[in-house]
């Protein structure tokens, strides 16, 4: 008898402590916000958990994890190690802000980055380290070239060709060789509606052709429906991202991506959803780069980057800096004045 009641005493202990540990997960799974994804609502959550997300050179398919997988996993979430970029149309030029902000303080030639529609655009360029006023610059030229601000359509049906004319001036010959196997482009192939990270590019127009299927906005861009890419035709990477209003789980990257998206600058300013698709003035382009940039910067002063791991990587830059000047001034006959400024840069004030 006093064997039993022992017994039925651990069988509640049992019970207690299983329904406490339920109750920290549903806590910990309550939060809104998180600290290195910035993505959209999360409301639309269950409504996905059973969209296949089909990864590079997979065999089979993935189910996306559910909402209860992925309160369990929260808890034990990776270190920040990606940079995403999510669908934007026209205000990929709030990303480009964005870009420089980062590419005025790391290397971002060596981050891992994934990219869909306007976003894998960005990835690309930021990954082969084109500057941001470049990237600005050549589209103004291209805009002007063409007549885009006179054309009655603005942009309908010659916005693909003059995106892919932009890309191969932009990027160098080896674009393909910096980008493969580090940034991953994300297609939505039809009729599945799968969405494809693809990262092993074989040559710069390989890697053009798969960010151009990534931005392809049917009809738009050349009046087509979609664009072949790899023997599939293709859609917006981010076409089923825009109707659940959530990235999908190739940006989060698994809880691992700071994500760039502008429907979380709340001093974006923006008509409508369809807004992302309106030509915009040149001054009006320009005010939404100033926004990217200064998102970024308040990212920066709240600390997300404090456990990114490009946060190592500004150092290491730096110190390469700093040896290259050592050795150029080794090499250069240099006054008195001129070594003893840079003994001073190197050792601190007040250190000898």
């Amino acid at each position: 008898m006093q064997h039993s009641a022992h017994m039925q005493q651990r069988l509640q202990s049992s019970v207690h402590a299983s329904t406490s540990a339920s109750r920290c997960i549903f806590k910990s799974a309550s939060r809104t916000s998180n600290q290195y994804s910035l993505t959209r609502s999360q409301a639309s959550a269950n409504r996905r958990s059973k969209t296949l997300v089909y990864f590079q050179n997979a065999d089979v398919a993935m189910q996306a994890p559910t909402e209860l997988q992925l309160m369990e996993t929260e808890v034990s979430k990776p270190k920040a190690k990606t940079l995403s970029w999510a669908g934007a149309g026209i205000y990929f030029f709030w990303q480009l802000g964005a870009m420089k902000y980062l590419a005025e303080r790391y290397d971002l030639t060596r981050v891992p980055m994934a990219g869909a529609s306007g976003g894998a655009l960005a990835a690309v360029l930021a990954a082969c380290g084109i500057p941001a006023d470049t990237v600005l610059q050549r589209a103004y030229d291209l805009s002007v070239k063409h007549g885009i601000w006179e054309r009655p359509l603005g942009l309908v049906g010659v916005w693909g060709s003059l995106i892919e004319q932009w890309l191969d001036d932009l990027l160098p010959a080896d674009a393909a060789e910096r980008c493969r196997g580090k940034t991953t482009i994300i297609v939505t192939t039809l009729p599945n509606m799968a969405q494809v990270g693809i990262t092993d590019f074989t040559d710069k127009r390989d890697l053009i052709n798969a960010a151009m299927a990534s931005a392809h906005i049917p009809m738009l861009l050349d009046l087509k429906f979609a664009r072949l890419c790899r023997g599939k035709y293709c859609v917006d990477g981010s076409f089923p991202d825009f109707f659940y209003n959530d990235n999908s789980e190739l940006l989060k990257a698994g809880g691992s991506a700071v994500i760039f998206d502008y429907f979380n600058d709340t001093k974006l300013v923006r008509k409508g959803r369809m807004d992302m698709l309106s030509l915009k003035k040149y001054e009006e382009v320009k005010h939404i780069m100033q926004l990217g940039y200064e998102y970024a910067e308040g990212l920066h002063q709240e600390g997300h980057f404090d456990h990114f791991e490009v946060g190592e990587m500004v150092f290491d830059h730096l110190d390469d800096a700093a040896k290259r000047q050592i050795t150029e001034v080794a090499s250069t006959p240099a006054s008195e004045t001129q070594v003893t400024a840079l003994v001073a840069t190197q050792h601190g004030p007040g250190q000898r």
